[in-house]
């Protein structure tokens, strides 16, 4: 018999919308369905953002909450909750609870699934986060090598080959081995996750129109070229790579299962579009299930209750389906 599913939120920064946008959506969800939901967070952060938003507090949705493990530490300056202001106490906060969700996601991975919220990077930085964002701190939490950011915004998933680089550094990062090495974490995530057989694949070019034959850049011809030759030799069904404007403007990633993008806002900016403000970001290569709504952290309408949980919503529906491997229903 399959374990009942689980499904586990931390708050992302509690000076932002994070607990806002957690408190509406397990509130839809909690009364749309049957489902075990845990919220992790000092349980003060969560009813008092349920006071101040006039929402229905947790015991009410029969929620359980689970405190963070910091050493009797967690507890939540007033002050903190929607400040619209990063501060070491938040970035703590949000880090604890983190790691508490992923002590629980690794004692039951088939079962448990985390929806983050949205953190602030440069708040976590000045804490002491030492790693780029969420995607790298769960890929060395669970001791993988290589994660890949995947955002699904409808039908449309763009993986990334790299995740928040300067542009600058984009080329130097890129080689045909790590290329393969994605894409066949992407191909399995696609096949595991999503349940979809035998995934078509596209690749988008890193210079304008592919390079123009290597007149204006050698990337596809040097690197991006290889790659797909030799994923297409161990059975990854990838094609390209394709000029980014034309691909998305004539709609081409609709007769593939995922599109892979060589930098951040080339894949990000038409899952945003398509998305219509319920786009989700998922991280593949786990051994476990993590999604976050793909926004920040908006100090600037925290605490208004004017924050949409579209996204958080849909992040957490589509973590119950790749739980199932359902992840393309």
């Amino acid at each position: 018999m399959d374990q009942p599913r689980r499904l586990l939120f931390t708050p992302g920064d509690p000076a932002g919308i994070g607990p806002e946008v957690v408190l509406k959506a397990v509130t839809i969800l909690a009364n749309s369905a049957p489902r075990s939901i845990t919220l992790v967070g000092p349980e003060i952060l969560w009813e008092t953002a349920a006071d101040r938003l006039d929402l229905s507090p947790p015991s009410d949705l029969n929620v359980e909450i689970v405190p963070p493990d910091t050493g009797g530490t967690g507890v939540l300056a007033p002050e903190v909750l929607f400040s619209g202001q990063s501060s070491p106490e938040g970035a703590e906060l949000a880090l604890s609870c983190l790691e508490t969700a992923a002590d629980i996601l690794g004692s039951s991975p088939q079962s448990t699934a985390v929806v983050t919220g949205p953190v602030n990077k440069q708040g976590l930085h000045d804490a002491g986060f030492d790693v780029p964002g969420l995607t790298e701190w769960f890929a060395r939490r669970f001791e993988v090598k290589t994660p890949v950011m995947l955002l699904v915004g409808g039908r449309l998933r763009v993986a990334l080959l790299s995740t928040h680089l300067p542009l600058m550094q984009v080329t130097s990062s890129l080689t045909p081995e790590g290329i393969v090495e994605r894409l066949h974490i992407l191909a399995d995530g696609l096949s595991q996750r999503f349940g979809i057989d035998n995934p078509e694949i596209a690749m988008l070019a890193l210079n304008p129109h592919g390079g123009f034959d290597g007149e204006r850049g050698a990337e596809e011809r040097d690197i991006l070229g290889p790659a797909i030759e030799t994923a297409g030799g161990r059975g990854i069904l990838v094609s390209g790579p394709f000029s980014a404007d034309a691909f998305f403007g004539r709609r081409q990633w609709e007769t593939f299962d995922a599109v892979v993008a060589p930098y951040h806002d080339q894949g990000l900016i038409p899952v945003k579009m398509e998305a219509a403000g319920k786009g989700v970001n998922v991280t593949l290569g786990l051994p476990v299930v993590r999604t976050s709504p793909d926004h920040g952290t908006a100090f600037d309408i925290a605490g208004t209750g004017s924050a949409s949980e579209d996204a958080t919503v849909e992040a957490a529906l589509l973590a119950e389906r790749l739980l199932s491997g359902r992840g393309a229903d």
